[in-house]
């Protein structure tokens, strides 16, 4: 009885140990473990209408394509409110030379019928605005600091992408933003609220990172 006792647990460590082997050579032999996310990037710009006025506005935006009918980022874009030391752009929404505002926060993105050429979506865009000017202050050419405050910033927009490749959009919205600042440079409080239009393209890729 011993004698077979002995031999039977002789066989479990040689299983034993058999397995552990097998399992390690099967880890060695496997595929490294990877996980892939698409990213998008997108530039443009476009105009507010401000205080019967229509100035320039810049944007950029960057962030993850969760999926294809769902996309979280971050923007900035900006508008002039005046003119700059070298730049007429026949603005007098501030009543100060070099006067901005800058917009920035994060972006969710909610696009219908993706798989289609043409496709609609919703654009949400929460985060602040700086409104400020630059200064001069050594009589010198060009600008030395900058005077600001910052405040809450809100935007809601509809529009259309267009798909010029499989990797490239072009992207047309309009909506409403609201801008939460007190009243600054003869602008009146929430004064810089108003429509927006903007026009951009979008470029999405995919990201593979696996460990070697």
């Amino acid at each position: 009885m011993c004698k077979t006792l002995k031999t039977a647990l002789m066989v479990l460590v040689i299983v034993f140990y058999g397995s552990l082997a097998f399992a390690s050579q099967t880890m060695l032999d496997a595929r490294p473990a990877s996980f892939s996310f698409v990213s998008y990037l997108n530039a443009g710009g476009g105009t507010a209408f401000i205080q019967d006025e229509w100035p320039l506005q810049a944007e950029f935006s960057y962030g993850l394509q969760l999926s294809p009918w769902f996309s979280l980022g971050g923007f900035v874009c900006a508008n002039p409110l005046s003119n700059f030391e070298h730049a007429n752009f026949g603005l007098s929404i501030a009543n100060t030379e070099a006067a901005f505002a800058l917009m920035s926060g994060t972006e969710f993105i909610f696009t219908a019928y993706p798989d289609k050429r043409i496709h609609p979506f919703l654009r949400l865009a929460l985060g602040g605005i700086t409104v400020g000017y630059l200064e001069d202050v050594d009589a010198d050419e060009g600008y030395d600091r900058a005077q600001a405050s910052r405040s809450s910033f809100a935007s809601l927009a509809v529009g259309l992408e267009l798909d010029l490749t499989k990797y490239t959009m072009l992207a047309l919205r309009g909506g409403w933003r609201f801008a939460g600042h007190a009243e600054t440079m003869g602008i009146e409080k929430h004064g810089l609220s108003g429509l927006e239009v903007c026009l951009s393209v979008k470029t999405v890729w995919r990201n593979t990172i696996s460990s070697l």
